[in-house]
């Protein structure tokens, strides 16, 4: 039985080779875009599970208090760890780790320069050995234990091969931490196959980190906090997270006792650090949000299924009667008709499969940030994968079977069953109402986050961007101010560069500030709210254009000496007229008072994310760690070729990586660029299942009504006339559509909106856009087949019944 449901199966998808190749189609995209939305989520909700202490691993964090509000972060100080051993002895494992960003590592080699290794891909860290206590790490040479000594590193097998070509005989190799500091290879792990945020390619002792900063972290007050500075910790019954929220308050006021109202280091568990959006991790609603897009282009493309299953029941009809007639049940008849369905739907997840590895490719290509994922196959995912295909044949199959099945063989083959009876002609509407809703919705997403992208991209910054480009220094703990000057002279000694500076980390909306406690002028309390700061030279102001509401700019100098204010920090102070607080002192810890000399007018520090803060911005040499230079020619090759001469004549241990500053502010809405990417993606392949819908409707709608239009071309009737016969239906469905679409769709990107202090306003003219690119779609599908049966022979469409 189960083989003459395959063959007549096979038989009737042969027979109909357009219903079969669109529902095939339909499917696979649905089912792939699904499984890629499926695995990303995936990857996010199972990072770092593969440590065997997964759920007894905590990570301290720091959390501020002030009059703006709180605020948290990943980074405690540096004398943490040891703080937290010496208090609580019972805790099973501490360990301190420092991030290394683009780790810099140079090889001696026998004859020549050394050559030099940049992994601008991955972050090196220093970590103290009960890291390795904490974590898992498979090890291919060596081991961890030797990290306790200052001077030691392990490595990545891929870091192992860029470094010395092989993965063998690497222990016991010296290479200098950024060009300068000796380090002893003791182990090399293996690559990471599983998902992680512990992706380190180049692992050195804590010891090695005194000579890296010029002094020992430990020593460090507990007033200095530094975001890429963390704490883990093991714990277990002997002490609990409940323990340490119960000593927390003590701890504080014994380590940090002036701020002891104002700072909490709250223990999170390390599970739910990664979809944490305070602590920098992915938006689990962003999760949820392609999720629902999965289960609705899934939905979207089963729809298809069902509107053309049932409008071609006229045309089985009479098959039904006589299956019936002969004495075949409801029941086999019903699982013939599955068993279609499940060729179908099989077929489609094998090629759904394919291009789902292609689009594994194109992600690792193209995609940032979260949407990134690692993907292997497992008997879990199998499963999933089964349960998938399993749903979508009972999501497709399930009605239409149930219609075709049930027909009544007395009136099938007399030949008086109707559309409305066969097909389930109100049920099919609104099927194709949920299905152009769908597309609406993605699309009014794409038109709002394409808006919004583009308004922060030309929204008024308050600062020059062109032919401005930025260069790191070298990471040091302080500057060489000698080779800054040399690096100075030779740079504008050329004649394509028409200005430089200095400063802490790039262009004014890098986010390259801190925030620190300040007290102002003869208060006697520090201010209430942590103003950020940010190191300049003279040679800034001028350069990107900020302009000075009040008093003059910064007189050259390498310490701090002077401070410029914003209209923000101004008003935070009292003041509303920039005169009033010229002459005023700033108050800071480890400074001299710095009289503000000058007050800006407020420009945007931080991406259009954020409110402007409070900030003020004076000179300190040792912390530049950004050339911005100003191009005067618009050839900019030739410039970057003559500053990559000078720049590797200064620093011959590093390397010259300029970032023109427009790319760098695009760079800083790289999620929201993404997002609108796949928004795009979706959207587009929702209209095309369901403008393959339509067309496959219309292609049933022209044969049920052949006759009908032959008779009103012999009575007149004009092609326009013939081709909205067909259209109109459609028309009335996708504006019924939109009602439904347009609401949900105001109220999404609404929520959406709200994570930007700047933002468009959602007006008709972006609904209007959705409905208009759905309508004309829509027509255009469904115009290739009426406009074949407007130009028909009305005598050959008469005879053909």
């Amino acid at each position: 039985m189960l083989r003459n449901y395959i063959i007549i199966a096979w038989r009737n998808l042969r027979k109909n080779q357009t219903y079969a190749l669109i529902n095939i189609l339909g499917l696979a995209l649905g089912i792939s875009c699904a499984l890629l939305i499926a695995a990303l989520v995936r990857y996010h909700y199972r990072i770092d599970q593969h440590h065997r202490n997964y759920s007894r691993i905590y990570q301290f964090t720091s959390r501020f208090t002030s009059a703006d509000g709180q605020f948290s972060t990943r980074g405690v100080p540096y004398a943490f760890g040891q703080a937290v051993r010496t208090d609580h002895p019972t805790m099973e494992q501490v360990a301190m780790v420092d991030e290394w960003y683009s780790p810099l590592l140079s090889i001696p080699v026998a004859k020549g320069a050394d050559k030099k290794i940049k992994d601008n891909q991955h972050v090196g860290a220093f970590v103290e050995p009960a890291f390795f206590h904490i974590f898992d790490y498979t090890w291919l040479l060596g081991s961890p234990e030797a990290l306790s000594q200052p001077g030691t590193l392990v490595m990545s097998a891929e870091m192992a091969r860029r470094c010395f070509g092989t993965t063998t005989g690497v222990v016991g190799r010296t290479v200098r931490l950024n060009a300068r500091t000796p380090a002893r290879v003791v182990g090399v792990f293996a690559d990471y196959q599983d998902n992680t945020d512990l992706a380190y390619s180049v692992i050195a002792s804590w010891a090695s980190l005194t000579e890296q900063r010029g002094g020992r972290p430990e020593d460090d007050r507990f007033d200095n906090t530094n975001g890429s500075t963390h704490c883990f910790a093991l714990l277990n019954d002997h002490f609990t997270v409940t323990d340490w929220n119960r000593e927390l308050a003590s701890f504080v006021k014994k380590h940090n006792p002036e701020k002891i109202k104002e700072t909490a280091y709250p223990a999170v568990p390390f599970r739910t650090m990664h979809l944490s959006p305070e602590f920098g991790g992915v938006s689990p609603g962003l999760l949820v949000s392609l999720l629902a897009i999965g289960f609705l282009l899934i939905g979207t493309a089963s729809i298809n299924f069902i509107n053309l299953a049932t409008a071609q029941a006229l045309t089985r009809a009479r098959e039904v009667g006589v299956r019936k007639v002969l004495g075949s049940t409801q029941a086999q008849l019903f699982w013939q008709f599955m068993g279609e369905t499940t060729l179908i739907v099989l077929g489609a997840t094998a090629l759904a499969v394919g291009l789902f590895q292609y689009g594994q490719t194109m992600v690792h290509d193209y995609m940032h940030g979260p949407f990134r994922f690692t993907f292997y196959f497992s008997p879990s995912v199998l499963v999933g994968i089964t349960g998938l295909v399993v749903s979508v044949i009972g999501l497709a199959g399930l009605y239409p079977a149930l219609v075709l099945a049930g027909f009544r063989p007395v009136v099938a083959l007399t030949g008086r069953l109707t559309t409305r009876q066969a097909s389930g002609f109100t049920i099919r509407r609104g099927l194709v109402v949920a299905q152009f809703a769908i597309s609406q919705l993605l699309i009014i997403g794409l038109v709002v986050i394409a808006d919004q992208l583009s308004y922060i991209q030309q929204k008024e910054l308050g600062f020059h961007q062109d032919a401005i480009l930025t260069v790191p220094l070298p990471d040091m703990p302080i500057q060489d101010r000698s080779k800054m000057r040399t690096f100075r002279t030779l740079a504008t000694a050329l004649p394509d560069i028409a200005g430089f500076s200095y400063s802490m980390g790039g262009p004014p909306q890098s986010g390259a500030v801190s925030q620190t406690v300040v007290r102002f002028d003869n208060r006697s309390q520090n201010e209430p709210y942590g103003p950020q700061q940010t190191w300049v030279d003279a040679d800034y102001v001028d350069l990107y254009g900020l302009k000075l509401v009040a008093g003059r700019n910064l007189h050259p100098s390498d310490t701090a000496r002077e401070a410029l204010i914003n209209e923000t920090f101004m008003r935070r102070l009292g003041f509303s007229q920039p005169a009033t607080v010229l002459g005023k002192l700033i108050h800071k810890g480890g400074f001299a008072p710095l009289a503000i000399v000058g007050v800006l007018k407020d420009y945007n520090q931080s991406d259009l994310k954020e409110s402007i803060n409070p900030l003020f911005l004076t000179t300190l040499a040792d912390g530049y760690y950004a050339a911005n230079i100003q191009l005067r020619s618009t050839k900019y090759s030739p410039a970057l070729k003559q500053l990559e001469k000078a720049y590797n004549q200064v620093y011959t241990d590093s390397f010259f990586e300029p970032t023109f500053v427009d790319q760098q502010i695009r760079a800083s809405y790289q999620r929201e660029q993404t997002m609108g990417k796949l928004i795009n993606f979706f959207a587009g392949v929702a209209l095309f299942i369901g403008c393959m819908g339509l067309y496959g409707l219309v292609l049933f709608m022209v044969v049920q009504k052949t006759k009908e239009v032959g008779i009103r071309k012999v009575l007149g009737a004009s092609v326009p006339s013939i081709v909205w016969l067909f259209s109109r239906e459609f028309v009335r469905l996708i504006a019924l559509a939109f009602v439904l679409a347009a609401p949900i769709g105001w109220w999404v990107m609404k929520s959406w909106l709200q994570d930007f202090q700047y933002r468009i306003t959602l007006g008709p003219g972006i609904f209007f856009m959705a409905l208009l690119a759905t309508v004309v779609v829509a027509l255009l599908t469904v115009s290739v087949q009426s406009l074949r049966a407007a130009l028909a022979n009305p005598v050959k469409s008469l005879r053909s019944e």
